[in-house]
This record gives C-alpha cells, structure tokens and sequence, in this order.
C-alpha cells in the first residue's frame, strides 16, 4: 500500500467483535473499513464484490467456517488475512504451520497492533507469499486431526474429547451433539463436524447421523438392506440407504 488507506472487510459472527475490532481499527490511521459480515456465505460475497486489503476472518461462524471461505474464494484470489479465533492449540499450531496471522479472543490491544502491523507490511508487498501460506494452511488442516473438537455455544467455545460423542445429528440448521445423558446444538455443517472428527472413530450411516463407533453395542437387520445401530446408552439410530455400502464394509471388517 502507498499513501491510500487500507480497505478492510471484517467477518464475525459476533456483534461484540465486529465492535472491539471496530474500536481497535479507529485508533489506527489509513484504513477503511468497507464492510461487516456476520457468517461465511456473506464474507465470500463482500470479498468478491468488494476486493478488500485485508479481512479480519473469524474461523468458526454459521453457513461457512473461515477455511471454507478461502477455499471457495482461492487462496490465490484471497486478499491478506488475519484469522480470528477462540481455537484450542491444535488450529494456533496450524495457524503458526502456515505463517498466517491471528488473533486470540479477547483480542489484546497490543497484539492487535503487532498483527495489524505485519498485515500492513503483507498487503503491500508480499500477495504472492500470502498466497503460499494460505495454501499450505489449508494443506496442513486437510492432514491434520484435533485431539478436541472446538464447538460454538452461544459467545462461548466448547471443547469436547472425541471420546464423550456418542453420535452427532443433523436437525433443520443446526448439528446435536449427543453426549451419554445429555447434547450441545451447535450452528455447523454435519459435513464440517465429519472433516473435524479422527475417520478412523467415527462413521457417517446417514445424512443426517454420525456415530461414533465406539458406543455402538448392537447392529441388527432393519428394513430393505438398512440396518439398527444400539448404543451403550440405549439409543436406537437407522442408518439410511446411501450409506449400506459403507455399513457393510463395516460389518466386514469388524466381524
């Protein structure tokens, strides 16, 4: 950048955020603010209608996290990024795997402006190094598995060992996370959740329903080639036609 203020787009879905993030961008001189998006599918409009400098992406928000947006957008047609995060270690490692810059909930004033500052530098300079990390975040997250899975609960971010999942599913706009005696609605793809669960504990045996193998005691015949999953904790789950192939090769395999 030269003597033009910084354009940038900020997407959160949190107004607190959008709000801290606007305070901290007013006390820095040279930059535009030229929009707000609250979830992804909104972000990857204003990306390419407004083509920003920079974005100040949130990771986990409805519709679209912040890694689906790059991919739908292109890491190389992605202007710079700072990340935002409520993340556990796992996606700051990924985050540092990638050289990419982000920012912890609470954002801090003082790391804000060491981050803003690097961005600056990014923009201005460097598109096509920006474009290198970008990839090879997207690369390291497509290879890598968390040991806890990061949910968004209301403004707070939830952290589950996979182990404490007996089976996750999918009702209207939101993921039910079944826990033994009690479940988490989280606003998430059932796609996503999948991606973000270790494929060697957990099995997709419906569109709608993702078990974790673990807790399943019992599987018997149903109807027409599908099959009745009982788990430990006595529930009872259908699995559906597009996925008897995936059932047998289970079955086996485990038997």
């Amino acid at each position: 950048m030269t003597s033009r203020s910084l354009r940038v787009l900020l997407v959160d879905d949190e107004s607190l955020a959008r709000r801290r993030l606007r305070s901290l961008l007013g006390d820095e001189a040279g930059i535009e603010i030229v929009g707000e998006c609250e979830n992804g599918a909104q972000a990857v409009t204003a990306i390419r209608q407004l083509s920003p400098d920079l974005v100040f992406l949130d990771v986990q928000m409805p519709e679209l996290d912040g890694f689906e947006v790059i991919e739908r957008i292109g890491a190389d047609a992605m202007p710079a990024v700072i990340f935002i995060t409520a993340f556990d270690d796992y996606a700051v490692n990924a985050f540092e795997h990638g050289a990419v810059d982000y920012l912890l909930k609470p954002v801090e004033k003082k790391r804000f402006e060491q981050t803003l500052s690097r961005a600056r530098d990014r923009a201005a300079t460097k598109p096509a190094a920006g474009e290198t990390q970008l990839r090879e975040l997207l690369r390291h997250l497509g290879s890598a598995v968390p040991s806890r899975l990061g949910v968004r609960v209301g403004g707070k971010t939830v952290f589950l060992q996979p182990s404490e999942i007996f089976w996750i599913q999918a009702r209207d706009d939101i993921a039910r996370i079944h826990l033994a005696d009690s479940f988490i609605d989280v606003r998430e793809p059932l796609s996503r959740l999948e991606s973000r669960l270790p494929a060697d504990s957990f099995l997709r045996v419906h569109r709608s329903a993702i078990v974790n193998i673990a807790h399943i005691r019992e599987i018997q015949p149903f109807d027409q080639g599908d099959q009745m999953l009982l788990l430990t904790n006595g529930k009872r789950i259908t699995t559906g036609r597009s996925y008897r192939q995936v059932m047998q090769e289970f079955l086996r395999k485990a038997t």
